[in-house]
Order: structure tokens, then C-alpha cells, then sequence
């Protein structure tokens, strides 16, 4: 049984369902961010993708109920808000690693290789922690 609401996935395919739930690049990319730590909404709109406000506060909204952000109204601040990623969040890092080093590997993009060093290690980090080979 999925911990998401059921308009969410429209067939039972599993990938079909991921898709849906994410909906978008944006969603992954945000995602991305964050795995960097909290962020305030101006910060995150600073991507180097170039999102923009609108389609930037209805990811942010969706992710938050989907449960894959927490929204934190600042204390100094009431108007800044920042949002970090739960444990459900947190756990699509090693899907989003994956995606990049296929990308690298698959594909004639040249990356630097300081940061396919970076995404090997890390990969190699989460497959250790979770007490893989």
C-alpha cells in the first residue's frame, strides 16, 4: 500500500506511478538542492536552471504534500520561508546519483571528472551505508 494520496498513480505500474508522483524535472531538481541542506524559497529560485516563481511555489506546494519537503516559516522573518527535505526526501538521493551517472556514462556529455569522482564516491557511500557491496 503507497503512503500517497490514490489521484496520485492512475495505472499500477510502479514507474508509471514514480513519474506521476514527481511529475516534472523541476521536482527531481529541487530535490537536488536540497540534498545540499535547507534553502529559503529565494535561494532555491536562484537554480541555475532558471525556474520560475510560479512553477517554483507549486512544486514547493506539492512536494510539502506529498511529504517529501517540510515548509519552516523563519522566526526573524515571518514573510521568509525555507524548506529542507524529510526522510522521504533524503531517500531519493541515491535514485537521483543513478540518474546522473547513467547520464554520464551513457550519453556524449562531456562532465568534469571531478564530478563523476564525486558521484562514484558518493553512490559507493550510500551502497556501504545501507550494507550493500
Amino acid at each position: 500500500m503507497t503512503d500517497h494520496p490514490p489521484e496520485i498513480c492512475r495505472s499500477e505500474c510502479l514507474l508509471n506511478g514514480a513519474l506521476e508522483f514527481f511529475g516534472d524535472c523541476w521536482s527531481l531538481l529541487i530535490v537536488r538542492d536540497l540534498l545540499q541542506g535547507p534553502k529559503k524559497f529565494s535561494q532555491i529560485l536562484r537554480m541555475e536552471e532558471g525556474i520560475s516563481t510560479g512553477t517554483l511555489t507549486n512544486r514547493l506546494t506539492r512536494l510539502v504534500s506529498l511529504g517529501v519537503l517540510e515548509r519552516h516559516v523563519c522566526e526573524n522573518d515571518r514573510r521568509a520561508v525555507s524548506y529542507e527535505l524529510t526522510d522521504k526526501g533524503r531517500a531519493l538521493e541515491p535514485v537521483l546519483l543513478e540518474m546522473a551517472l547513467w547520464m554520464a556514462e551513457h550519453t556524449d556529455t562531456p562532465f568534469p571528472p571531478e564530478d563523476l569522482e564525486m558521484l562514484h564516491n558518493r553512490a559507493r557511500d550510500i551502497c556501504q551505508t545501507r550494507g550493500g557491496s
